[in-house]
């Protein structure tokens, strides 16, 4: 019996820790396009999974260890996922009606029909009867009506996630995430709003000084936890980080005064807490300063070092400070080469001879849509027929939420070119770090302004692009 024994922990010894058991994904993608391919976002690593000629798929995934949310692509749409180590997930959908389509079936399928659900219904489902908080404001919208329609908004939220849990085997651990993500984007949508003061504020109506309250109930505690463990954990952190730094500096520009760095450390702090959010929301005002303000960046850096010693991101700071600004007025701008919604490649270069005014967006952009919606059409209606390319660089979106957006709000225009940025390629050559970027370029494809006006800036814009066409 002792023989036995010795020889059974011998074994266990020699053949390691016990493995986490294996999580696969499977499914079938009705008329998806011959030879298309699926991408599977594990932590940092896309997994490409091809599509048979029936439309099937299977993957078994790297090694998962804990609960994880991952997000799966194709050209169609995005779908995100949470799976547990052992899962064996089947996906259907159709690829004409992605989001309707989507469901799931083995082990695992509950928390996952339900994100496929509270997607349709709370974000891309046309006919919805719960409008997002973003697409209820217009000028007349003041600070109460906001709060009032995001709370609204994130309590039906709650409610079909308590009811889908009731009625449904959910995991307590899956819910409280699931709460963290509605927290989250509610807390996102207020900031949003705020970052697009003072247009969409009735005049003189101001903001309150309580308005900010509700970082109080922002769960940037669990977003720090969270944060680096996946890219759909990253992107909702990043959401309220670019919003956030508006909350600190509207006009995005550090001054030269020394004693804004503390004020800035000491708000973000008293209601971020200290932590990974924190540290990029901080970097980000930092990194956006350096080329275009290179005398605020120098007077911030002293506060940034402070918080942060001998830090890698710091080191590289003071290495960016040291060097020749870059992108400067009168450089070339960055090449490019894009496809618009026609599937056709346009490049900078072949728009020479005109007066670009580029504009960096993305539909989950609430401030994009306004002055995309109320204000870019009577600027490109202003020069019509002269030498003008209105270029909209279409960041972070999916091809089909892009394309519908064009043709939902009507964007398209004879003087205006629609891209669409796959990656970060593009946003990274331009160092844009928020959304909307506006940038003027002369006709040569040189660089005029990396901090152009709004549309919604009327004729401060208009005498901006005028200047550059008299040249």
């Amino acid at each position: 019996m002792l023989c036995s024994l010795w020889l059974f922990a011998l074994g266990s010894i020699l053949s390691g820790p016990p493995q986490p058991p294996r999580t696969v994904l499977s499914g079938h993608v009705a008329h998806a396009p011959a030879h298309d391919t699926l991408w599977v976002a594990v932590n940092e690593e896309h997994v490409k999974v091809p599509l048979d000629a029936k439309g099937d798929f299977r993957v078994e995934l790297p090694t998962i260890n804990a609960p994880l949310p991952l997000t799966v692509d194709c050209e169609k749409g995005r779908a995100r996922l949470y799976v547990v180590p052992g899962d064996q997930l089947r996906m259907t959908l159709d690829y004409q009606d992605f989001d309707r389509s989507l469901t799931y079936s083995g082990r695992g399928a509950a928390a996952n029909n339900y994100l496929a659900q509270a997607q349709w219904k709370f974000e891309t489902d046309p006919a919805s009867a719960v409008p997002r908080p973003a697409d209820q404001v217009t000028r007349t919208t003041i600070p109460a009506e906001m709060r009032r329609n995001a709370d609204v908004y994130r309590q039906r939220r709650l409610d079909h996630l308590a009811a889908y849990a009731k009625a449904h085997k959910l995991s307590a651990e899956f819910q409280r995430e699931m709460e963290v993500v509605i927290a989250a984007d509610w807390a996102t949508s207020l900031l949003s709003y705020a970052a697009g003061q003072p247009q969409s504020l009735v005049p003189g109506a101001g903001l309150p000084a309580s308005y900010f309250d509700f970082m109080a109930q922002a769960p940037v505690k669990a977003l720090n936890q969270h944060f680096g463990r996946s890219i759909p954990d990253n992107s909702l952190a990043a959401n309220l980080v670019v919003q956030y730094q508006k909350r600190l500096l509207p006009s995005g520009k550090l001054s030269t005064d020394p004693a804004e760095g503390p004020r800035l450390y000491a708000l973000a702090t008293a209601e971020l807490g200290q932590g990974a959010i924190l540290n990029w929301v901080m970097r980000s005002l930092l990194g956006g300063n350096l080329n275009l303000n290179r005398a605020g960046a120098l007077a911030f850096y002293p506060s940034f070092r402070q918080h942060n010693p001998d830090s890698a991101t710091t080191r590289y700071m003071r290495a960016e400070l040291q060097k020749a600004p870059a992108l400067a007025a009168g450089l070339p701008a960055p090449a490019f080469t894009l496809t618009n919604q026609a599937g056709q490649k346009v490049s900078l270069a072949d728009l020479r001879g005109k007066v670009v005014y580029l504009d960096f967006w993305g539909t989950w952009c609430a401030p994009c849509m306004t002055e995309m919606n109320e204000h870019s059409h009577a600027l490109k209606q202003r020069f019509e027929g002269r030498d003008v390319a209105f270029v909209y660089i279409s960041v972070g979106d999916a091809e089909a939420k892009w394309q519908k957006a064009l043709v939902d709000k009507q964007l398209g225009s004879k003087n205006s070119v629609h891209l669409r940025s796959p990656n970060n390629d593009v946003p990274t050559a331009y160092q844009v770090n928020g959304y909307p970027t506006y940038w003027l370029i002369d006709r040569a494809g040189l660089i005029v302004d990396r901090q152009a006006p709004r549309p919604s800036e009327g004729a401060k814009t208009v005498a901006a692009i005028e200047e550059v066409l008299a040249r």
